[in-house]
């Protein structure tokens, strides 16, 4: 497979290392899962969602959490009502929720009002309006499993960056 012109080639690590990598992730998701059984948090998939959005668009710094916290909430609130608006045949709330969605995309454009509208904002506001999701979804238990995932994965991080050297720039010519 080859990568696209100007794209850069994806980091490849000695098999070792990566093994050792895996093994810590497969650790701290399973940590998650845990925790969030025993606090009966179920759609875990929300603390998920917020960790691919802040590792894969931020590659975890502490730094961009809060712009990835605020965007999950801000896209599972306007999506939490259009659910509502949608069961309670409300709507002028469905046409406010819709309008906000707009607005969010129009502000994502724009590049203006990052903190609350972002790429974390359009990944939640996707996956919480897919029907099977909105068929049933508890907002509330979303809330927490964001908060959940958000306070559990920067904790995991905030402890890896006290023991794992942060890598070295490249040296520029």
């Amino acid at each position: 497979m080859s990568t696209p012109a100007g794209a850069a080639a994806p980091k490849q690590l000695p098999l070792g290392q990566a093994a050792i990598i895996t093994l810590g992730v497969v650790i701290v998701i399973a940590g998650f899962v845990a925790l969030g059984a025993w606090l009966h948090v179920t759609p875990l998939y929300a603390g998920f969602l917020l960790l691919w959005a802040w590792s894969a668009l931020h590659e975890l710094s502490l730094r961009a959490l809060p712009g990835a916290l605020i965007g999950a909430l801000s896209g599972a609130g306007m999506s939490f009502l259009l659910q509502t608006g949608a069961a309670t045949g409300n709507a002028p709330l469905v046409v406010l929720a819709l309008a906000l969605m707009v607005g969010a995309v129009f502000l994502v454009v724009a590049g203006r009002a990052a903190l609350v509208c972002n790429q974390s904002t359009m990944l939640f506001i996707t996956v919480l309006n897919a029907p099977v999701i909105q068929a049933g979804e508890d907002f509330r238990q979303v809330i927490i499993a964001i908060m959940l995932g958000a306070v559990w994965f920067a904790a995991i991080a905030w402890v890896i960056s006290r023991f794992v050297p942060a890598p070295e720039a490249p040296a520029t010519a």
